[in-house]
Order: structure tokens, then sequence, then C-alpha cells
């Protein structure tokens, strides 16, 4: 009664007061106004931000409007070029609450749990519109639930609307009333479906002459009008959602393109010669099941047509192959062909050919099934499960559950059809009593209902009951004391129980019914436990005999599991492991089998030739009576399996019943089982390269090495249960810990487990963690393990064992104390860790750093099981795993495991999973390269998959035309770290989205059941957002409707020719993966001095007092002004691209490096020198940094290739807000006043303000014409300042410096300050200071006038560097600073005193050669053309020789403060340094000198070019006195070395060849000694066919400066090693491994040292008599140059134009 107000309908805006404001709410632009095309008063709700700017009904977001009408009818006009969007809360049956959206933001349909979005595509001309939504049909059709009321609803900007109507009565918006009609003819079409024309306060009015289509719009939600029947789940399958088109509508056409229809292909439709009852709604776990006591089955057919050609249809990364497991029912059925065999595994049922072993899997239930049986003609199956009362029916044909049926409260035991196929028997054996029921199953076939026949209970327990196979009205059960004899009277079930056998009192195991040739009736047959199988005449209740079977086969028989009984023959089986066959009159044996179990069923075929016998170990076996052949044909483990593991050929398992078991791949056959007797087998690991070798752990500490089923090797080095066995990739370390914490660890490339290291109390003790305590990473390089607390991480070296990182995880995310459950290692490129907590939760943990990096809880309690892989990480927890992108580690796809998950394995193309049983998966690793992270999916049957052939790229549909003004779209990241849409009210609406980019969390209560979950469209991610429109030609700010994604494609622009813009320099070389890192205390070489600062690099000076930081390529170099010491931040691996602090005394610096390869751009937070936290969002180079005034945020831009904005929150480290730039960006600064605002310049000038409701929002400032006229056009923003009073001071690539307004986003005036570009401001007071291209740092004088305000700027003063000016820190007062040049020199100016003195000085190109002179001097070549002189203490460049056009390619000391150099046009040049003068210049190559080195009594010089030619000089004269050709190949020369033991000297090429000459250079003697070629691949170490040799690693040799007649060559080969050969005996002595290719090297004298520079940036020495090594980082470039410095023991290296001094410590 309390709806009937609504009836007909409902006028809400009427009903609510709209416009009165008092049951309805109205935020931002919302007007009345008169609409002439209407006819009536509207409402126009306008503005740039739709969340801004709505209308609400109700008032309160805690009221509800209840309404029940299930149509809605939106009457409104969107705005043309503006976006829209409107939102309906409406809530379902069962309580749940359903948003639907429509907006022309969306691309694409989206459908979850929780919301609908419908995409909507007005056309170019606006219309008023109809939009009819049915509430009904769309809940039904996309979210399977049943409509109730709706909540409240919201429409936001863009739009006009005149109202809004909820009805339940079929009208029509365009029916027009062609005449009056009676009440009587009113009446007769109410409750008939006909349509009829809308109320008129509802409808459009239409123009005489005009049809309705051809003025207004109409659109339908859902297009079909159809009724949708609730389906009934099979298979655990959701319906499959295909995404629909956009909605359009084109003037004439009346058919309207509405919402698709949703295809289900897994729905079921009501048919039947008679009406069908469907059962009440099903909870969709299948766990908490109400149904009614008359309940029925619901039939259907699959719709299996094609789909929409617009579906994208996308397959599972992983589809369930095959099941490896029995029970814990025990049923077995063949099939009547005896083709197949019928089992049950787990909550499944498994059908397996017998010839080939091929299964067919029944997945559908939620728990272990209990009971099932296959009717006689082998088309239906019936099964029921744990904790449910329900009955399914499957289709053996097409393998899916075709309906329900209820049993009782509870579920059924035991389950059989009639021999006639027309009843199925089912019992409920609870205790303390028995329930029976009997359903009709003669409609099956008809697809009619299956009805209860009657019904029945007993007090007893039953163990097993069976229809007779010539009468369904009778029934054989026993209890253990009773047999039943169970008769159909009257509709009602009637018993007779016998427990007296003859006076003797049996415990019965079995009965049967059957007939043997010697008997005419049939009779009951029950097997005993005393080996007596009682015969009972059904008809007349009375005990026939009881046939002793001792007697014949003597005491040994003992107990009876089951008997069987055919018409020839009989089976019995029984605790002795016995199958027997008995001839009819049970007097002599057939046949026997023994088994090594005992037997507790079997089971004979309809033609009686082939027997079943089921063992107590779980086996199924299958004797061929004809060939008395018998076949194991399934094997399984008793009881729980605790862990697998998976080579290339083999599975091994270890269960709890002290096995281990073998199994071959792919036939999943077991080759082996291992038993042991008194132990339990707990961990097990295969040997990476010992085929079929397993290390298997005990729980008495038995350590075991088994081999093709022999144990080989026993360990007992443990003392208590092993928790873990694991082996490095490689195989050359074996980890092994127990429960009380010791770790061992054992050499795997040996031929026996010797003992290595012992090391008690390192892991936490415990033995739950068994078999994951201890984790590997794939490089072999790391191992990890919870200890020695259970609230630490332990990563230690697999080589050395030494403690790399220590993490404290007790309360390292949450106030309370959690510990580790397990700990897995991540990707090789990403350096991830995974931490598992005992709470649930997933710690994403940096293996350098120990920076937590990211936390998750993949489920909502207890600790994950965590697998990585390159594309994707696997988390399973209870019943269910889920894959989860790897970067983000949101779903990609669910599954449901099928059972509780214990342990899981991963191998090429194969999951496994065990559990109770053993699933084995294929992994699809193509799709899951493609798979984007995505919550609203697309659910799929597999075995459609293969059927229907559908479009998975569909073509995008195309958005009208819309302006494309210049906005800036800005995104927000919520705390939770969900995608927050300024367009959606957060306090209406629970879940949000920016255009599809959904972020809901999973909730285990919903969708649990589903087999897979698909990922979204890729359509989604590569469309192009539109832009919003301008309001009254201003621009202050818009969202966007796109997330700026890290793995977005990469825009074909343009790079920025300005020098405030990075380029983005592609670096040939990535930091290896591969190093060997040492504690500082133990580091052979000390890095002491890092020279110069970075070229490429802007804005990267930070100056605060006495200390000062700058960067020098991916190293942040912190210098003390007085002392001149330095401290050295290594951590990024890329270079460095700029600096950031916040203002005041906070101690904190942001260091921002770029991207290369799979390497994302990095931010490093540092405070006091350490590391606090690294951030990466930014796919490519980071262009600026700023702090905010109270450093409580860092905003970031990136660089021209993605236009990306973040804000990031320095409490916690996360990303705050997302926003994409209008153009590029140049710099970003943060007001020095408010917190909340910021300015951007690059293509524009953007202001920024962070609301208090932490949105963004931006204003693009625009700047007068005739500004742009007077600056020649160019219009390019470089740089920026805050003033004082809040004004913002730009400059431009045109020389000129602009001063903007950030309130009114104007420009007020503008002056030109330079001729070239202006790439530096500061402001402060009155002065202004500038600096950029022309190499100028330039004070302004700025002042305004107070009677007019005119500004006035006059240029003060100025000073000249030997660079552009890059970067510049000043003091407070503005008089001292530090200014940054690309030269790569810094300079400490004062105005004061017009001075400017160089602090640090740099090279501004590569270096190209580094000498060590004598005493305190060191000499550079630089490719710049300069030579350059540095004296060591202090550090500082004190000469420099430049000779201009030319580069300087090498350089040598001689004697007498005499320097040579090397260059590109052939010539050589000797200065004197005394002098700072040349004093020699000879010409003798024609090419490029590439090697200079003087004899050893420095009286010859030796130089070699690029053509292989080696010239032969008097160093004292000139005179050029031999040319060495024997090289001359066109390969350069890429060694010259002289020995200091002996007479002789070399040369090596580019090509591999070296020689080796022996020298007399008093009589200018050489002669060739030696000569050599070292073969080497024909293609590049990249994969490059027939590179040339600039593109190899270069040839290097030095003598060896201990061994006389030995020298050292490394060069590009086979093997990467140093090859030691005598060139006396031309013998090899030796060779060492070298771990990277080598590009230079040198030798220390007089030491046994080889220091290397390689091509992966690293700086490596080497002990070449032991072979030991040590790595170090501090380049972001192959390391080109090594040189050592033999006065004061110092190793130089050189990247590019940077230089690191490192002190020789050994």
């Amino acid at each position: 009664m309390s709806d009937l107000w609504q009836s007909p309908y409902v006028n809400v805006f009427k009903h609510y007061g709209v416009g009165q404001w008092k049951k309805s709410r109205k935020e931002g632009d919302v007007t009345s106004l008169m609409d002439r095309v209407v006819k009536c008063p509207i409402f126009k709700i306008a503005g740039v931000v739709p969340a801004n700017n709505y209308i609400a009904v109700p008032k309160h977001n805690s009221q509800s409007l209840g309404l029940t009408g299930q149509t809605l009818f939106l009457l409104f006009k969107p705005l043309p070029g503006q976006f829209f969007i409107v939102h309906f809360e409406v809530v379902t049956r069962c309580g749940a609450v359903i948003r639907i959206s429509v907006s022309n933001l969306y691309k694409q349909f989206k459908a979850s749990s929780t919301w609908l979005q419908f995409p909507y595509s007005p056309p170019e001309n606006s219309r008023w519109t109809v939009m009819q939504l049915s509430f009904l049909l769309l809940l039904r059709k996309y979210v399977n639930k049943d409509y109730s009321h709706l909540k409240c609803m919201k429409l936001c900007a863009n739009m006009l609307i005149k109202n809004v109507m909820m009805t339940s009565r079929p009208y029509s918006a365009s029916l027009l009333p062609t005449k009056a009609r009676t009440v009587d003819e009113v009446t007769s079409r109410e409750g008939t479906g006909c349509e009829e024309p809308l109320p008129r306060e509802m409808r459009y009015p239409v123009p005489s002459g005009c049809s309705w289509v051809d003025v207004y719009h109409l659109v339908r939600l859902p297009e079909t009008t159809e009724n949708i029947s609730v389906p009934i789940r099979q298979k655990a399958v959701l319906p499959t959602t295909t995404p629909p088109p956009f909605l359009s509508a084109t003037k004439g056409n009346r058919v309207f393109r509405e919402l698709p229809v949703v295809k289900n292909e897994h729905s079921k439709i009501s048919v039947g010669r008679s009406k069908v009852k469907v059962s009440e709604k099903i909870n969709e776990d299948f766990q908490n099941m109400s149904l009614t006591e008359n309940v029925t089955i619901t039939y259907g057919k699959n719709l299996n047509k094609k789909s929409d050609k617009t579906a994208a249809v996308v397959g599972p990364i992983c589809q369930l192959r095959r099941v490896v497991g029995f029970g814990p029912c025990r049923n077995v059925i063949l099939s009547s062909t005896s083709e197949f065999l019928y089992y049950a595994a787990g909550s499944m049922i498994v059908e397996q050919r017998l010839d080939t072993s091929e299964q067919r899997i029944f997945a559908g239930h939620t728990d272990t099934v209990l009971a099932f049986t296959v009717n006689p003609t082998d088309e239906y199956l019936a099964s029921s499960q744990r904790d449910s009362p329900l009955v399914r029916l499957w289709s053996l044909a097409s393998g899916e559950c075709i309906g329900l049926v209820k049993s009782s409260e509870d579920p059924c035991n035991i389950l059989q059809f009639s021999t006639s196929d027309k009843c199925l028997l089912g019992v409920c054996a609870a205790r303390p009593r028995s329930r029976f029921i009997l359903w009709d199953t003669s409609l099956l076939k008809l697809k009619g209902d299956v009805s209860i026949v009657t019904e029945g209970s007993c007090s007893d327990t039953i163990i097993t009951a069976q229809l007779s196979a010539t009468s369904s009205s009778r029934i054989a059960s026993c209890s253990s004391r009773a047999l039943q004899i169970w008769r159909i009277r009257a509709g009602k079930l009637k018993t007779c129980s016998i427990s007296s056998f003859n006076g003797l009192e049996y415990v019965l195991r079995d009965v049967k019914w059957g007939t043997l040739a010697s008997n005419t009736e049939e009779m009951i047959y029950a097997a005993t436990g005393s080996g007596i199988v009682v015969q009972v005449d059904s008809h007349r209740a009375v005990v026939v005999r009881c046939i002793d079977l001792t007697t014949v086969e003597g005491p040994g028989i003992k107990s009876l599991n089951g008997l069987a009984v055919h018409g020839a023959f009989s089976v019995t089986v029984g605790e002795d492991g016995m199958l027997r066959v008995w001839d009819p009159e049970w007097r002599e044996v057939m046949l026997k089998v023994g088994h090594e179990a005992a037997v507790t069923g079997c089971g004979v075929s309809t033609d009686g030739l082939k027997l079943l016998a089921v063992t107590e170990t779980d086996t199924v076996g299958v004797l061929d009576a004809t060939t008395k052949s018998y076949t194991t044909v399934v094997r399984s483990h008793s009881k729980r399996v605790l862990s697998v593991a998976v080579d290339r050929r083999h599975i091994a398992t270890i269960s709890a019943d002290s096995s281990l078991r073998v199994w071959e791949l792919p036939s999943l056959s077991q080759l082996y089982e291992v038993f042991s007797s008194g132990e339990c087998p707990t961990t097990l690991a295969f040997h990476p390269y010992k085929n079929g070798t397993l290390v298997v752990g005990y729980s008495k500490g038995t350590v075991r090495v088994v081999t093709e089923g022999d144990v080989t090797e026993e360990l007992f080095d443990l003392s208590a249960a092993v928790t873990s066995t694991i082996f490095t990739p490689n195989g050359r370390r074996l980890f092994a810990c127990d429960a009380l914490g010791t770790l061992t660890v054992y050499p795997g490339d040996k031929d026996a487990l010797l003992l290595a290291h012992s090391m008690k109390h390192m892991v936490a003790k415990g033995g739950h963690r068994a078999p994951q305590t201890i984790a590997v990473s794939a490089d072999s390089r790391l191992v990890a393990f919870p200890g020695p607390t259970e609230h630490c991480v332990t990563v230690l070296d697999t080589d050395t064992l030494n403690c790399l990182l220590k993490l404290d995880v007790g309360s390292a995310v949450s106030s309370c104390l959690d510990s580790v459950a397990s700990v897995t290692f991540g990707t090789v490129m990403s350096r991830d860790l995974f931490v598992c907590t005992v709470t649930g939760r997933v710690l994403r943990v940096d293996s350098r750093s120990g920076v937590i990096v990211s936390t998750h809880q993949p489920f909502p309690s207890g600790p994950p099981l965590l697998l990585a892989t390159e594309y994707f990480v696997l988390a399973a927890a209870g019943r269910h795993f889920k894959l989860t992108e790897y970067g983000s580690l949101s779903t990609l796809q669910r599954f449901i495991a099928h059972d509780t998950v214990t342990w899981a394995a991963l191998a090429t193309g194969k999951l496994v999973i065990v559990g109770d049983v053993m699933t084995v998966w294929s992994v699809d690793t193509k799709s899951a390269r493609t798979v984007e992270p995505a919550n609203n999916s697309i659910i799929v049957k597999e075995d459609d998959m293969e059927e229907e052939k559908v479009d998975e790229h569909p073509p995008t549909p195309q958005l009208p035309p819309t302006p494309q003004p210049p906005h800036s779209p800005v995104e927000q990241h919520s705390p939770t770290g969900s995608l927050v849409n300024e367009v959606e009210d957060t306090t209406l609406f629970q879940t949000v989205d920016i255009d599809g980019y959904e972020r809901e969390g999973y909730d285990e209560g919903e969708d649990d059941h589903a087999l897979v979950i698909e990922e979204e469209s890729e359509d989604d991610q590569d469309g192009e957002a539109a832009a919003l429109p301008p309001l009254n030609g201003r621009h202050p700010f818009k969202l966007s409707p796109e997330v700026p994604s890290p793995i977005s494609p990469e825009p074909s622009l343009e790079p920025p020719r300005s020098l405030k813009h990075i380029k983005s320099d592609t670096p040939h070389s990535s930091l290896s993966d591969k190093r060997y890192m040492v504690s500082e205390e133990e580091a052979g070489i000390r890095l002491v001095t890092v020279i110069g600062s970075d070229t490429h690099a802007r804005d990267n000076l930070i100056w605060r007092g006495q200390n000062l930081s700058y960067s020098q390529g991916n190293v942040v170099v912190t210098e003390n002004l007085k002392t001149s010491e330095q401290r050295h931040l290594i951590q990024h691996s890329e270079r460095i691209t700029c600096l950031a602090a916040p203002p005041g005394n906070i101690i904190r610096l942001a260091s921002c490096s770029g991207a290369h390869k799979l390497q994302p751009s990095e931010i490093c937070i540092w405070e006091d020198g350490d590391l606090m936290g690294t951030l990466s969002y930014h796919e490519h180079q980071i262009q600026s940094v700023s702090f905010t005034v109270d450093g409580s945020y860092l905003i970031s831009v990136g660089n021209y290739r993605e236009n990306a904005l973040v804000v990031w929150n320095m409490s916690d480290f996360s990303v705050h807000i997302v926003a994409k730039t209008e153009g590029h960006a140049n710099a970003v600064v943060c007001d020095p006043q408010r917190v909340t605002e910021f300015v951007t310049v690059g293509k524009h000038v953007q202001f920024w303000v962070l609301d208090s409701r932490e949105e963004l929002s931006v204003a693009i400032g625009s700047i007068p014409a005739k500004f742009v006229k007077s600056m020649g056009g160019n219009v390019e923003f470089t740089c920026v300042s805050y003033s004082d009073n809040g004004l913002v001071y730009v400059g431009l690539v045109s020389g000129h410096i602009t001063l903007w307004d950030p309130h009114t986003t104007s420009c007020l005036l503008h002056w030109s300050a330079s001729n070239m570009e202006v790439a530096v401001i500061r402001y402060h007071g009155d002065h202004l200071l500038s600096g950029g291209a022309d190499k100028k740092l330039k004070l302004w004088l700025v002042s305004t006038a107070e009677e007019d305000g005119e500004c006035t700027v006059l240029l003060q003063d100025e000073l000249q560097f030997d660079g552009a000016v890059t970067s510049c820190q000043m003091d407070d007062q503005f008089n001292l600073g530090i200014v940054g040049t690309v030269s790569g020199t810094l300079h400490y100016i004062n105005w004061e005193e017009k001075t400017s003195i160089r602090l640090v000085s740099g090279h501004a190109d590569t270096v190209t050669q580094v000498t060590g002179g004598p005493g305190d001097s060191f000499a550079v070549s630089v490719a710049d053309g300069s030579l350059r002189v540095w004296n060591y203490e202090p550090l500082e460049q004190f000469l420099q020789f430049q000779v201009l056009g030319v580069e300087c390619t090498c350089c040598a000391y001689r004697d007498g403060g005499r320097l040579t150099a090397g260059y590109s046009d052939g010539t050589i040049r000797t200065f004197d340094l005394e002098e700072s003068a040349m004093v020699l210049k000879i010409v003798p190559h024609s090419s490029p000198v590439t090697k200079l080195t003087y004899s050893s009594d420095r009286l010859v010089l030796l130089a070699g070019d690029k053509t292989g030619t080696v010239s032969v000089s008097n160093a004292e004269t000139g005179l050029t006195l031999r040319l060495v050709s024997e090289h001359k190949n066109g390969a350069a020369v890429t060694a010259l070395a002289v020995s200091s033991l002996c007479s002789h000297w070399l040369i090596a090429t580019a090509d591999r060849r070296l020689s080796v000459w022996q020298a007399a250079w008093e009589v200018d003697d050489n002669k060739l000694k030696c000569w050599l070629s070292f073969p080497g691949p024909a293609f590049s170490p990249g994969g490059t066919p027939q590179p040339s040799f600039d593109k190899l690693p270069p040839s290097l040799a030095v003598f060896s400066p201990l061994e006389r007649d030995t020298l050292l060559y490394t060069g590009y080969g086979m093997y990467q090693e140093v090859t030691f050969y005598n060139f006396i005996s031309k013998t090899t002595t030796r060779k060492l491994s070298l771990a990277h290719w080598a590009v230079s090297m040198v030798v220390v004298p007089g030491s046994n040292l080889l220091v290397v520079g390689t091509h992966d940036r690293l700086v490596t020495i080497l002990d070449y008599t032991s072979g030991t090594f040590q790595d170090f980082v501090a380049h972001c470039g192959e390391v080109g140059v090594v040189s050592y410095w033999e006065g004061k023991g110092v190793v130089v290296s050189g990247s590019g134009s940077a230089l690191a001094l490192w002190k020789l410590r050994v």
C-alpha cells in the first residue's frame, strides 16, 4: 500500500521541489530559464568541472528516494561541445547498491559488481533527448541482480534538463496521442504491456507537420525489452559481458542505436512441456543457500551463437588442463561402454579416457564432492558436495551443469540413478538420522521438472544404499549393524530392518543387488567385516544363507570392504589387499589380484569384462578379465600434498603420507615413489642442471639426495625439521635451514654435497614457514630469508654470505607488530624482494636499499603464497589465486584453484598447484604480456573460446569532433591509492573512476566463484582523451580523463630545441645487474673525488652555507667548501638530471635520474646523506622538480615525451596527484609563500592550485598578441621565479623576460634581457637575476612607481662565464652565489666585488685519456681539443692547452716537465708545462692518433692511429724513425705498451691482432718477436651480424709487471676473459674469467692487481693471481678510461666528461 502514491508515475522534480531546494540541492552554476523549444521552464547546469556543478536528489546523502518504478525517463539536452554525466544509485533486493552512470566522458562500456558505466555520444546538432533507463532489465542483464528501488540521483554539468519521471507503466516517449480515450480503454490497456504516450507534463511538444523523431532523440538502456530470467550458475562461471559500441542518434533515423545486449554464454532459458518452477535466489558462493522445500529444476540451453562483431573476447592466461588426485569421495564408475572412468578429486569430478588417459574436468563445486553417479545411458551425471544441500545435474555431452535440485537441509552422501533411468536416489546420512529422497527423472531428457517422488528416514547412519536393478521402488541399504530393505507403498517409503543374521551379528561394510546364475530372483548381498557374505531374500526379508569365505581362502581373507555382483560371477575386496573373483556359488576363486594396501572398493563394467579396484592409498586399478592384465589408471597421495617442485621433465611432490612421488611431463604418469618410515618430507628442490636429481628435507632434520628413485646421499647437519631446501639457479649453491634457525650451505656443483657453512640462529625459528622459508634471486646473487627474528628479513650474498641488507618489517607498514611469513624475489631487472607478512600484507622492497617501495594486500586475511615472473605475480590464498600485473600488482585475472592451496610452482608454460589434489594449468605467457590491469573485467567461458572466432581488437568508435582548448589534464590519487576523478562526488559515490580507469578493491565475498576474469580492452588505454571545452573563452582548469601511464606509447614529438630542456641522451650501455659489491671496510679502492659538474643536467646545484651539492653523472656530490672534502651519494643508475631542496633549514635533497630501457626514472630522497626513499613514475627523463615551501610535497614534471606532472606526498613518499601539462614543461617552481600553489613553464605558462579538497586546478596564462609580435613569434618559456609580492617572472627562448599575475593569469609586461635564451631567473627584494645561453649573468633592478604602478627595469651589472649558465643559487642578501655552466664548472660570485671564482672545474666534452705525471699533477685529454693539467692537492685545474677544430685523443708524460698529446688531425704536439707553451709539433699520421706512449728511456715516442699504423719518432727532434704498417688493415690501434722489465713493446688493434716487438732503442732497431690473432664471433655482443670493429669491445693488452715475458690480453671473443700469454715460449699460461666486457684496462705496477673499466659502467679490480674481484659504481656510461697514477696510488676512471679518483687501499 505504501507504493500506491507512485502509480502511475512520479514527477521527480515536482515531488521533491527541485527549484525550491528544500528536498533537493544544487551546487555550482545551476540556473532556471525558459526554453522556446520545449516551451516550459528548464534548468541549465553548466561548468567546466561537472563534479562542482550539479543537481542532487534527495538533499542529503543519508536519505533515500525509495522510488520503486522500474523505468526512469530523463528529459534533457546535452550542451554542444561539453561533457556531461548523470549518476543513479539503485538498490537491489539483496541490499546491494549499484551505481549506473551515463556520460560522453566514457569511451566504452564498463561493468563491475558495483558500477555500470555507459558511454553516450551525442550528435553534433544537440537536441532535446529522452533517455529511458529500465533499471529492472539493466540489473538483470549486467549484474544478474533483482531491482528494488532508486536511492538517489545526481545530474552533473553540462546540460539543459526539463524533468525526470519514474514509472512502472510501459510508456513510450515517441508515441503521440492520436485521439481521446475513454476510461474503459485506458483500463483495458493497463497490464497488457502495450505502450502508451508519456503524460502531458512529461511530453515534448511536436510542431505541426513534423514527426517526433525529426525533432527529438530517444535513447533506451538497454535496447532489448524481453524478460531476462536469472540464470543458474554453472562451473562457477559468470556471464560474458560484451563491450558495447557508443550510443548515437542521427536525424531522421528511426532505428535508435542504443546500449548493446550482453551476451550471456551461460544463461538458461526456461523451457519444457509443463510450467517450470524457478528456485529462489541462490547465493553466489553456493554455501549459504536458502531454497524452498518444493523446489524443482530449471532447464535451458547454451546460447552458443557467434558474438557481435564489436565484441572483444580474450582468453584466460591460465587454463586448467589436468588433475592428479583422488578422493575423499571414493566412488569410481565405469561408463556403460567401458571407455571412460569417472572419479572425484577434491571439488572436481574427472572423466578419464582409459586408453589415452585424456581428462575432462567437471568444475563447479565450491567444496569437496561427497557423492556422484552416472545414469546407465551415460547422458547425465549427478553430484553433491560437502556443506550444501544441492545436487547438481550435469550433461555429459556438453560437460555443463544443467541444473540444481535440493535434497534436504543436509548434503547427500549417496547418489544413484536407477537402471530404468527414471529415478535418482539420494541419501543424506547425517547423524543420528538418515534421510532418503527419491526424485523422478523421467522428464529429464524432455527438459521437464525433476520432482520428488517420495522421502523417508531411519535412525541409523547409512553406509551405502542401492536401487534394485529390476524395480525402482525397492532399495537396499546398510548401516554398520543392520541391513534395511525399502519399498514404496502408497507414495511413501516403508522399511524393514535386519540386524540378526542366523542369530549372529556382523559389522556390515557393503550391500549390493544381484542375480547370480544359481538364483532366479534378485537377491541382496552384504559384505561383512568378518569375511562373510550374507545373502538375503528381498521379498521375504529373510536371510537365505551366510557364506563364510574364510573356509575357501583361509583366515587370511580378513575383513571384506566391498563386493560387486554380476550375472556370472561376483567380486570381493578386503583389508588383505586382494581382489577376488568368485564363481556363482561362492565356492571357488576364479581370479585374484593382490595390492600393496587394503582395497576399499570395487566395481564391474556392464559387460563384465573390466573390474575396478580402489585401494586405501588412493590408487584406482582396472583389471581386464579377457587378457588378465592389470593397469593402475589413477595414482594419488593419500594425504595432503605439502610441496611441489618442477623441472623441465618432471614434477615432484611430497605429502603428509610420508611419500615422495615423481611424475613425468607431460603425461603426468608416476615414475617412482619413495616412502620414509617414521618421518615426513617437508621440503624438496630439483637441481637445476642435474636432470632428475632431487634434494628432500625431512621432519627429523635429515636431508636426502634422490636420483631416479634411489637415495644417493644423506646429510645429518640439521637437528630439527627442515623448513627449506633451495638451489641457486646456476646450481652452484644449495641452501637448507631447519626449524631451529640453522642455515647450512653446500656446494651444488660438486659430485657430493659437502657442508661448506653452518650458521646457527640465522633464520627465524619455527616450522610453519616450510617449504618457503628461503628465496634465491634469479641471477643467483642474493639469498633472502626471515631472520634472525620473525620480524626481520635478511639478504645475503650467495658467494661470500656477507649480509647485504637487514629489514625490520615488524612495524614498517602498520602500528601493530607484524611478522614475516615468506619472502620471494622479483625479476632481476626490478631488484624487487616481496615480503609476505602474517597479516596478509605484501611488501615490495628494493633489495639494494631496503626501501619499502609499496605495500599491497592481495587477499583480506592470511599470508598469500607468492610467485613472481617477468610479466605477472601469482598470489594464492585459500581456494583462490590471482595473477597481478608485475609493475602495479593490479589484478589481471582471478581464478578458483578448486582446492586450498598449500604450494605452487611455475615451469615453462605450466603452473602446478597442490593441496589435497594437484592441478596442472597451462600458462599463456603471450597473453600475460598484453594483459593490462583491470577490475571491471569480462568473464569468458573456456569452451566457447575455441568455437568462436571473435575480433580481439574491434575498431574504436570515434567521438564526434570537439574543440581542443589549451587545457591541462589533472588527475588525483586518493590516499588509498585509487584514482579519483574530479567529475565524481566522492561523498555520494564510493567507487571512483577516470574515463574507465577503475580501481576497485577485490571483495572476497563477491565473484569468487568466477573461473577467470578477463582484462579490459586495449582501446580503453590507447584512445585519445577529448579535452574539455572552453568556458567563456577562458580555460581556468579542467580534469583529465586520461592517466599518463608509464606504459603509454611514446608520442611522436620533436624535442624542444631550448637550452633549458634536458636532452634525452640514449646511453649505449646499462648498469650491470651482475656485480659484486662489498662493504666500505672491505673495498680495495675508495672513491675520494669526483671531478666536474654534469654538463647535461639543469638546476643541479644546491648551496646551503658551507655545503655545496651538485651532480656528476649518476652521483650526487656533497662538498664541504672549507675542507674540500667530498661525500658521494650513489643510488641512481642513470644520469641525474636535476636536484631540488626545500627552502629553509630542512636537510632534505631530491635527486632525479632519467630512464633507460626497462629502468624507469627515479627520484631519490636524501636526508643528511642517507637515502630515505625512492620514487618512480615517469617513463622518460625528469625535467624539473620543486619542493613546496613547507616541504610536504614534491612536484616533478617529465620531459616532452610524456608531459606528466606528479605531486608526491613526502610523508609517505607516495603519488598524491598525477596530471598532464599542456605541452612540454621546462621548469616547475613552487610559490615561496603559499603551500598549495606552483607554476610550470614550457610551451605555456600554467598556474596550479592544490585546494583544500586535495584536488588540483590549473589555469593557462594568456600573453597579448602584441607581446608575441614583439618577441618575433618565438614564444617558449624556459625558466620562472616568484617575486616577493606574488608575481611571477618568466624567461623565454627569445631572450625576453615577462612578468605575470597568477590570479588573473595575464602577462603584465615584458622586456628583452638578451638576444639569446634566458635559462635561469632568480628574484629577491627588488633585484632580478637572469642568465642563459649568452654565457652572462645579469643583475636587474626592478622598481614600481607608487603613484601609477608603472614598473621600471634597469640593468645594474653582469658577469661573463666560460659557458651557458644552467643553474644558480644565491644567498639571502642576493649578493653571494654559485653559478653552474654547461662547461661543467661551478663559479662563486660576489656582486659587491664584481668577482667570479671558479670553485669546481670540469670537462665540457668526453675525456679520451688520463695520464699521471711526476709530482702532484696529472693530465687529461678531452674531445673538445683541450689538454688539461690538474693539480692533486688541492684538486684544481691549473693549466689548459686548447687546439680549436680538432679532438685531443690521447696524451703521455715525458720527463722534464714535457706533455705530449695526439689529435684527430694526425698531429702530435708537445707542451712545456713550466713555460706553458708548445715546443714541438709533428705530423707523422694522416688519420686520427689513438694511442701514445714513450719508450722506457723516454727518447722514443710511439704513436698509433685509426688505420693501424704505428709511428716510431725521436722524442726530442720529432723525426720519424720508422712507420710500422704490419697492422695497417683499417682497424684502429687500441693498445700500445712498453715493458718495464725487458726491452719489448706491443701493438694491439681492434681486429684482435697483437704483435710483440723487441727493441734496441739506442740503435733504433725493432724486430717482430711474436704475432697473435685472437678469434671472435661474427656478431656483436648484442647479436648484430658482421659488426664493425668500433662496435665491439676493444682489444687491450699490457705487460705483466711481475712476470718478465708475459702479457695480458682481453678483447672480444667467445668468452669474457683475460689471457696470460708468454711471448717467449709462445704459450698461454692461464686465463682469468671476467664478468663483463672490458673497454679499458690498466695494471698496477709492482702488484698483482688489474683495474678494468667495463661496458656495463663498472670499475672492477681483480687479483689476477687468485682470481678474486670487486665491482664499484660511480658512472652512468661505459668506463672508457682507467689509469693508475703511480706517484699517488690513485686509480682514475672516466666515463663521458666525468672523472672519478679512487684511492688504492690494497
